[in-house]
């Protein structure tokens, strides 16, 4: 009989230490998810901040490409001007 108790301790100890790493794994496993969500708060913090600057980007490029389209038409009409100017002074000249 003591064989039989001395193999059922064994198997017992086994087991006892098989459930103590268990519990050591799934400490890891806690330790991983835990720094998991913070990680994704962090990349979800990141994501919208990214998404409004996206926004803000996309606003300064319609604004430019309607200063430039008004830069464009103001150009137009200075060199119209100038050529009006032109046109005068050389009419002014040939009079003279």
């Amino acid at each position: 009989m003591p064989k039989e108790y001395a193999h059922i301790e064994a198997k017992q100890q086994a087991m006892a230490d098989d459930i103590s790493e268990m519990k050591d794994s799934l400490k890891g496993i806690n330790k991983a998810l835990n720094l998991l969500a913070r990680l994704e708060e962090k990349h979800a913090s990141t994501q919208g901040n990214v998404e409004r600057i996206d926004g803000r980007i996309d606003d300064h490029e319609d604004r430019i490409r309607t200063n430039e389209t008004k830069l464009a038409s103001q150009m137009w009409i200075e060199r119209v001007m100038w050529v009006a100017v032109a046109a005068v002074v050389s009419y002014i000249g040939k009079t003279l």
